[in-house]
């Protein structure tokens, strides 16, 4: 569920974030459309930030996870009878 929400969250923020990087040449400086695009950018990369940072802890929680499977019990020897 967290691959599906964080690859819909990217293609959002990718989106958002070349949209107003598209209207930035278009815009005057120091007007509100700039301000909003500037906005906009940021907002598109925070969100771009946030879903890789999620695909990147849900793929270390299930190595982590699929390594508790794999790790071998304590040894435990009999003791020899003399």
């Amino acid at each position: 569920m967290i691959e599906t929400a964080s690859r819909a969250l990217l293609s959002l923020g990718c989106f958002v974030g070349v949209g107003a990087a598209l209207m930035l040449p278009f815009t005057e400086s120091g007007s509100a459309a700039r301000i909003v695009s500037v906005l906009a950018l940021l907002l598109g990369l925070g969100t771009v930030a946030g879903a890789v940072a999620a695909r990147l802890l849900a793929a270390r929680r299930h190595r982590t996870d699929a390594m508790t499977d794999l790790t071998d019990d304590d040894v435990t020897t009999l003791e020899e009878t003399p």
